[in-house]
């Protein structure tokens, strides 16, 4: 063996870290092998192309891991996999992975693990961290963002793909990407063995499908990836290049300069030991410069995770409140809110009973914790599909409609479907713009679906996590709804982030604690500050005091004032008295219809809001004669008026 590979000798070396890489001495081997039977490592290389066995020497052996040195070999080129008796697996601590197969495709044999490829370039890249109040997040599928036709892209579906989309969301206005699960996984999911009455009909009459038409069907894929994998590995069949590690640190590269942050999305099974997922998001932050992750698993070992140092600045994102350590030293934990996903939906298309929690979840902010609000993501309907579809549309996944939630909130605006009725559009329009607004002026972190600021649907289907096709993938030949829509979120992005009163770091607490004459913010009704919060109430008119916008004392920012109406017919609502110099201007609405307000703030006044409809009303700045004389011109008219 050692005349075969020209080695010095095969001695024992340092166990941690775990996995395959060169050292100056030569080739390290650390491996976990547990069960009956000889371990050992097969060995690919220019000289041993179908592969050698290299046995673990029991002297090399402490517990189930064995660490070996390979004395004088320096092969770069190499590729292994480990071996316990007749089992051949790939080494779960691997960095790189060797993968001929395309995506979707069937594989005749394990990809081969590769040693790490060395050191990157990344010049003066570095970790970026963005606190969550500052935070705004855009979920895309590394494949489906640009696997499209339509996307304009070169390399479509790829790292490089995404890349090359950059300057789109850059000028969108976020500035963290999450990514769903880009290590490497197998996405060819095994077939399923149950029959269905059908199939085993069609068995006993010995018409099931003839292995050459088993052949010809395409294997079913798991898209989305939410299943165990080597977490170590960027995903290979999402490169464009034979270097899929060098594609995906270009890839974070390139969104940092744009000062864009990367998280990540990981599935753990329950199985995954607690200090191996510490291990994996600590390998991620150091070699491939992560800024975040969202953790999915049953259960997370947040206490771990969140009194490490490394990660006291990376955002730690789980799927409840209650998975949040107490421990850690910097508010860089957050959860997703399913409240506000599901109240929000809920209120927005008119349901009673709704009012008082879509005002706790307008302004719930935590001082431990990070709120991450979302109206549409993933798992379930894209925006546009809230409001052209009643029920899920799944047919296409081959489970009888069986899978995914049957209840999403939805509303189709009175057709099902896709229609060419001018007013369903219009409603539609006005309800998408409704749902970005409630987004983006609630006080939580806003998470954006790709695809939902210009209305790109899946058809109906809530769970498309085996459609690798258009279902699933963003298209990107905007319809005129689509223009509108951009443009309005666009709008929508810029005002939240130019006005620090839309995302303050301390919750709101609806008291005047600057004794300015007005609290941080405040609710109203038909008449200002007297705000209808019954069961039957599905309008409220919300003021922002811009006082509160400074951390050390008053700033002279503008107030805000959200006049939201989401039952079907047009109502009143009270627009406050304003300080001396301010006066109420119209910003911008969610219809067609433009409200008059007068440039006055001598007293309180009425705007008549359209059914299902927000109108964003915001102060300007006057000299002190400017505003006597639009007192006067106000009291002239409602003279002339009462005349």
């Amino acid at each position: 063996m050692q005349k075969t590979f020209r080695i010095k000798s095969v001695d024992r070396t340092q166990i941690y870290p775990l996995g395959v890489s060169f050292e100056e001495e030569g080739l390290r081997i650390s491996a976990v092998c547990e069960g009956v039977g000889e371990a050992g490592i097969l060995l690919y290389d220019r000289r041993h192309r179908d592969g050698v066995r290299i046995p673990f020497p029991e002297n090399v052996r402490v517990g189930a891991v064995y660490s070996m040195l390979l004395s004088g070999y320096h092969d770069r080129t190499c590729s292994y996999l480990f071996y316990r008796g007749e089992e051949v697996y790939q080494d779960p601590f691997c960095k790189r992975v060797c993968n001929p197969y395309g995506y979707g495709m069937p594989k005749s044999d394990l990809p081969r693990c590769q040693p790490d490829s060395g050191a990157y370039d990344w010049a003066d890249d570095k970790n970026m961290h963005i606190p969550f109040e500052e935070m705004l997040l855009y979920a895309l599928h590394v494949r489906g963002f640009t696997r499209h036709r339509s996307s304009g892209v070169k390399w479509k579906g790829t790292y490089a793909g995404v890349e090359e989309k950059i300057p789109y969301m850059q000028e969108l206005g976020i500035n963290m990407a999450l990514l769903m699960p880009c290590y490497e996984f197998d996405e060819i999911m095994p077939e399923n063995t149950a029959q269905t009455m059908e199939q085993a009909i069609l068995s006993y009459k010995q018409e099931l499908p003839s292995d050459e038409e088993k052949e010809k069907k395409k294997p079913r894929v798991n898209y989305w990836g939410y299943q165990p994998g080597l977490y170590y590995v960027p995903k290979s069949a999402y490169a464009h290049s034979k270097d899929a590690a060098g594609e995906f640190k270009d890839m974070v590269r390139a969104f940092h300069r744009a000062g864009i942050g990367v998280a990540m999305q990981f599935y753990f099974p329950p199985e995954i030991r607690a200090v191996e997922i510490l291990d994996i998001l600590k390998y991620w932050v150091l070699e491939y410069h992560i800024d975040g992750f969202h953790l999915m698993s049953a259960v997370l070992p947040m206490n771990l995770i969140a009194g490490e140092p490394l990660l006291s600045e990376t955002m730690l994102l789980t799927g409840d409140c209650c998975a949040c350590a107490g421990n850690a030293k910097k508010r860089n934990q957050g959860f997703l809110s399913d409240g506000f996903l599901y109240d929000m939906r809920r209120f927005i298309k008119g349901d009673d009973n709704m009012i008082n929690s879509f005002l706790f979840h307008l302004r719930e902010s935590k001082d431990e914790v990070g709120v991450v609000n979302s109206i549409a993501r993933w798992d379930g309907f894209r925006l546009v599909d809230l409001v052209s579809y009643d029920r899920k549309h799944n047919e296409e996944n081959g489970e009888n409609n069986q899978d995914g939630v049957d209840y999403n909130c939805s509303w189709n605006c009175g057709v099902e479907g896709k229609s060419r009725k001018k007013s369903i559009q219009e409603l539609r329009l006005r309800q998408m713009k409704n749902a970005v607004t409630i987004l983006l002026m609630s006080q939580g972190t806003p998470l954006l679906y790709s695809g939902d600021e210009f209305a790109n649907t899946q058809g109906g289907n809530n769970n498309p996590y085996c459609q690798d096709n258009d279902t699933a993938w963003i298209k990107w030949n905007h319809t005129e709804t689509g223009k509108e829509l951009l443009a309005y979120t666009k709008f929508m992005i810029d005002m939240r982030k130019e006005h620090r009163i839309l995302h303050g770091r301390t919750p709101l607490r609806r008291i005047d604690t600057l004794s300015c004459g007005f609290p941080d913010i405040s609710f109203h009704g038909r008449e200002a500050w007297r705000p209808d919060t019954s069961s039957a109430s599905r309008c409220m008119g919300i003021m922002y005091c811009g006082f509160y916008a400074g951390e050390d004392g008053q700033e002279n920012e503008r107030f805000f004032y959200i006049a939201v109406n989401m039952h079907w017919q047009a109502a009143y609502l009270g627009l406050p008295k304003l300080p001396k110099g301010k006066l109420w201007t119209y910003a911008a609405s969610t219809g067609k219809e433009i409200p008059e307000i007068e440039e006055t703030a001598a007293s309180s006044q009425e705007i008549c809001v359209p059914g299902r409809t927000i109108v964003l009303c915001a102060t300007k700045d006057v000299p002190v004669e400017t505003e006597k004389n639009s007192r006067k011109k106000s009291k002239k008219n409602r003279g002339d008026e009462q005349g």
